[in-house]
């Protein structure tokens, strides 16, 4: 399996998800351990349910965080963002 910069944690007490966002953010996929908008946005339909966002990450592509974040403000259940350690660049887009 690839990594992802994300991953999921599943509550299943609470009915919410928990994203977590560690590394950078990407446009385009080099070597298998980036994301794509259109990657995060299948695993985002995957699911329902409230989601929190845990971040850390030195940013990236500024345009894939916008869309990042549009389908986040889109996403139908509550999303609260807090951040880790770090929320730089373009991952403050996000937040």
């Amino acid at each position: 399996m690839k990594r992802k910069f994300w991953n999921w944690v599943r509550n299943e007490a609470e009915e919410e998800r928990t994203l977590v966002l560690n590394g950078e953010i990407s446009d385009e996929t080099w070597f298998g351990d980036e994301v794509t908008p259109k990657l995060f946005q299948k695993e985002l339909d995957a699911g329902t349910g409230n989601i929190t966002v845990w971040i850390n990450s030195p940013g990236g592509d500024v345009f894939a965080a916008a869309q990042i974040y549009n389908m986040l403000m889109e996403y139908k259940g509550d999303v609260t963002v807090k951040v880790d350690a770090l929320a730089a660049s373009a991952a403050s887009v996000i937040a």
